[in-house]
């Protein structure tokens, strides 16, 4: 639907309302009392007793004790300030750190370690027969040549040995399928005995050629075969696991003979680095005992100005507890004039509280005299009160108001007659007759489309022309394609209109039944 514009319209009221008539009396008695009460107490006296209770005498002595203990206070802290300005202006320092401080700029804190050096430089000379015989070693100038022996012992690691090379086949079950050349034809020798042998008691119990009788002898050939397979099976098995175990050993003892020469070859080397370390040994043990003398040099030099050190710290450590004391001190001014002002600050306490209750006395008698002054007035105020709640709906006002009245827009006005168009047209067709609403599209703009019914007919958003609002629904020319007698031409307009109630009972069926649409 369309928007529309408002017009203003004013409405003048007058109301008029007296005092409840049981309450009138009342009311003329009140200002009576009134008005007696202001004669006879127009000129009230005035409260004329003592109004502020002011200093008591231990709140004076009080604060007189506190001017006392700041004037001693004032001076301590000038004390302090006099001292604290020579530090500051000696740099920080006091006489006595200054001199202790002179003393300790004058001690040489360098410790000769030329001969330090020079031994340092020995051991560190790349010539020496320490790091020379070291280098050798460590070059393997004196290994010994294992050449021969490690290719020997790769022979004996890796070339295998005659007793894995005859029993590999058997090791790696070659055997066990039924390779033995000889295994047939002992089957075949036993498989003819055991047939001999059924024939022969089937002979003799007169049942030879019976219908048993082929059935005992393929039973017992079988049974020859299958007895001498497995027999053979099992004993290449047992031969399987003593190839495997003779293979180990044979390995073993190659790897065991290959150890013992790898061994021997390492003693050899040992013995020979063990001669070249003893004469390494010789001479850094020479070189460590000259640095050893020099570093003793050293550390008794080192004493000496440890000694120095000492003695310089333990002025500079008294002069700096003197300069500490001295600020302890000027820390603790404060203290002290809290100190001093402590007795005075709780004395006139005491006095502020003592002053406060005189105060209260003072007011609790002023307000006596006022509730006795103001009695009458109370009495009649209270009066008064009852009286003017029950009587006082009366009076007149006058007023006017104002009221915005909605007026019907241009698009509403013409679907206003279309509905009573329809209405008209609805009630002259009887119990057939329908209202439609407005589904044109020449009377929409913007439109596009949202989604769709359960039947499939789409649903659009849009906006009628004139009116900003969005409206959803359905195209009445679409809708008349589905069903024509769901769409109507609305009187007075020209456009189509459409039965929403009928357009969608097909869509609304499905809804409640979705198995329809299977």
């Amino acid at each position: 639907m369309s928007g529309g514009a408002t017009k203003t319209q004013t409405t003048n009221s007058t109301q008029t309302s007296t005092p409840w008539d049981p309450a009138q009396p009342a009311l003329q008695q009140i200002l009576a009392g009134a008005g007696a009460a202001y004669t006879a107490n127009n000129l009230a006296p005035v409260y004329s007793g003592q109004r502020v209770a002011g200093l008591g005498s231990d709140t004076l002595a009080g604060l007189g004790q506190m001017k006392s203990g700041a004037a001693a206070g004032a001076g301590t802290a000038a004390s302090g300030n006099d001292w604290l300005n020579g530090l500051l202006q000696s740099g920080g320092a006091t006489a006595a750190t200054q001199g202790a401080t002179a003393g300790l700029a004058g001690i040489n804190p360098n410790v000769d370690t030329s001969g330090v050096a020079t031994s340092a430089a020995r051991l560190s000379d790349p010539n020496s027969l320490a790091r020379s015989t070291g280098s050798a070693l460590a070059g393997g100038a004196y290994n010994t040549d294992t050449s021969g022996l490690a290719g020997l012992a790769g022979d004996l690691a890796s070339g295998g040995t005659q007793t894995q090379r005859s029993l590999q086949d058997v090791a790696d079950g070659k055997y066990l399928g039924g390779a033995n050349p000889y295994l047939d034809d002992i089957i075949g020798r036993s498989a003819n005995d055991a047939a001999s042998k059924v024939s022969q008691q089937f002979a003799a119990s007169g049942r030879y050629g019976s219908g048993r009788f082929s059935g005992a002898v393929a039973d017992a050939v079988a049974g020859v075969g299958t007895q001498a397979r497995y027999t053979d099976y099992e004993n290449e098995r047992g031969r399987q696991a003593s190839a495997a175990a003779a293979i180990d050993a044979a390995r073993n003892a190659n790897a065991s003979t290959t150890a013992g020469l790898f061994s021997t070859l390492s003693g050899i080397n040992q013995g020979n680095a063990g001669l070249a370390t003893t004469g390494a040994n010789l001479s850094l043990t020479a070189d460590q005992a000259g640095l050893a003398g020099e570093s003793a040099l050293a550390a008794l030099r080192g004493n000496n100005t440890d000694r120095a050190l000492g003695q310089a710290g333990a002025l500079l450590s008294a002069a700096q507890g003197d300069r500490a004391a001295g600020l302890a001190g000027i820390a603790a001014l404060p203290t002290t004039q809290a100190a001093l002002q402590q007795p005075g600050q709780t004395l006139a306490q005491v006095g502020a509280i003592q002053d406060a209750a005189r105060q209260d006395e003072i007011n609790a008698d002023m307000q006596t005299y006022d509730e006795r002054a103001n009695a009458a007035w109370k009495q009649l105020g209270n009066y008064a009160g009852l009286a003017t709640a029950i009587g006082g709906m009366g009076g007149t006002t006058t007023g006017t108001q104002v009221q915005k009245v909605p007026q019907a827009g241009l698009l509403q006005q013409i679907l206003g007659t279309a509905l009573v168009g329809s209405n008209i047209a609805s009630q002259a067709a009887g119990s057939g007759g329908w209202a439609a609403l407005l589904s044109d599209e020449r009377a929409k703009e913007n439109i596009e489309e949202v989604g769709a019914l359960h039947d499939g007919q789409p649903i659009y958003r849009y906006n009628y022309k004139g009116d900003p609002r969005t409206q959803i629904g359905l195209i009445a020319q679409e809708v008349a394609g589905v069903d024509p007698d769901a769409v109507a031409v609305m009187p007075g307009l020209g456009m189509l209109g459409v039965d929403y109630g009928r357009a969608t009972d097909r869509a609304a069926g499905l809804a409640r039944f979705p198995e329809m649409t299977r």
